[in-house]
């Protein structure tokens, strides 16, 4: 797997890998739902998809539901 890669599952959910894991695979279980434009990251191995097309499955990392990923904050302009 590499960074690019697109995947799309059966329900039509689609994400472009942004970060591929060091080892194992990134896939789609049934049952969930993903965000359009919304970035989720595993919590093992810190890999990162972008979701662009929604669906009813959820995108699993090691077996493991991905969590939708946190933006990160801005400094403060004071």
């Amino acid at each position: 797997m590499k960074a690019g890669e697109k995947l799309e599952d059966a329900s039509g959910a689609a994400v472009i890998v942004v970060k591929p894991p060091a080892d194992g695979e990134v896939g789609f279980q049934p049952g969930g739902s993903v965000v359009v434009g919304k970035r989720y990251t595993c919590s093992s191995c810190e890999a990162m998809v972008l979701v662009t097309k929604p669906g009813t499955a959820e995108v699993v990392c090691h077996g493991e539901t991905m969590a939708l990923a946190q933006p990160k904050p801005l400094p403060s302009s004071d």
